[in-house]
């Protein structure tokens, strides 16, 4: 393996996550969020790993509060760093992607956390985040589009992660429309998060195809979930 600078970035990532992984483990149970609570975890990312992300989160959010920083801010700072990530990826540098996604991720984290800390939670505000979530996924998902340009296979898989994701989160703006309780399911925003994050640096240290089994079980995942999600709804609407 050659050590280039983006496998070094891919490769203190990984060293940085299991640190974090390390400092969740042995530091002391926190209170459980109540959004991990409600909607619960699944075989691609269980609640547990969830809660202990939010726990090691909370001092980020108490600096954010002191400093300021306004919900809005962090999330169009997210959408700052996954238009980074999917110019990083186009570009040939999925570790450096991995880090922009991960930032990414973090600040959607952070910014209903410290909205819902400020009492400053709205639904101008969930309507925005919702909206440049979605571009951040396109970013990362156009940039790995241009990255497998010529490999048909790669770039299928990519395409049917995105349609994934789109109905996935449909599933849920339905119900919501509905007044219907959206049904459980699997690869929401943070397990597709998680996996193209890890694929993203699998690919910095071992290449591409590593981001490539990564958006496939994305895809195979959140297609299956999106349907049972409809259909669910479909008798639930019926009575």
């Amino acid at each position: 393996m050659t050590w280039t600078p983006d496998a070094v970035a891919a490769a203190a990532l990984a060293g940085t996550v299991g640190l974090l992984a390390l400092a969740a483990a042995l530091r002391r149970p926190a209170a459980a969020a109540e959004r991990v609570t409600r909607e619960g975890g699944t075989v691609f990312l269980g609640a547990a790993v969830m809660q202990r992300g939010y726990a090691l989160a909370q001092p980020l959010v108490a600096g954010a509060i002191r400093l300021g920083v306004s919900p809005d801010t962090i999330t169009w700072t997210s959408l700052v760093f996954g238009a980074g990530s999917g110019a990083a990826l186009a570009a040939g540098l999925p570790g450096c992607a991995a880090w922009l996604l991960g930032l990414s991720g973090l600040c959607d984290l952070l910014d209903g956390a410290v909205a819902r800390a400020t009492a400053r939670a709205s639904a101008a505000g969930a309507a925005l985040d919702s909206v440049l979530d979605r571009y951040v996924e396109f970013f990362f998902h156009a940039g790995a589009l241009y990255l497998f340009a010529g490999h048909m296979p790669a770039q299928l898989a990519v395409l049917a992660a995105l349609f994934g994701a789109m109905m996935v989160t449909y599933s849920t703006a339905k119900a919501e429309a509905l007044g219907l309780t959206p049904p459980r399911g699997w690869m929401k925003r943070p397990e597709r998060i998680v996996w193209l994050l890890g694929g993203a640096t699998a690919a910095g240290l071992a290449g591409p195809a590593a981001l490539v089994v990564a958006f496939t079980v994305v895809a195979a995942a959140a297609n299956v979930s999106a349907i049972l999600r409809l259909a669910a709804l479909h008798r639930a609407a019926r009575g």
